[in-house]
């Protein structure tokens, strides 16, 4: 059987979402919108484990949940870093 030839770096490189991208104050608006929205899903859950008078349940995806977390964080570090940089190149 024939090996397969290999991708080229390049080819993916293409295909990849770009590192930085320009956010306005609409778009973060938007981001900061379907984060309440996560935060009210995950809110009714702990109000009806506790309703229910459920001790603890077992669920899939904790780590998936914890990498997502650290990322909102890195965002929002960057984020601010980059408003701080824009203020500073508009006002001096």
């Amino acid at each position: 059987m024939a090996k397969k030839k290999a991708k080229s770096a390049a080819a993916d490189a293409n295909k990849r979402v770009p590192r930085k991208e320009p956010y306005d104050s609409d778009r973060m608006s938007n981001v900061v919108e379907r984060l309440r929205e996560q935060a009210g899903r995950i809110s009714q859950l702990a109000r009806t484990l506790d309703d229910a008078d459920i001790d603890e349940v077992v669920i899939d995806g904790h780590a998936m949940l914890l990498r997502g977390l650290n990322q909102i964080d890195n965002f929002a570090d960057n984020a601010a870093r980059a408003v701080r940089e824009a203020r500073t190149m508009k006002f001096g």
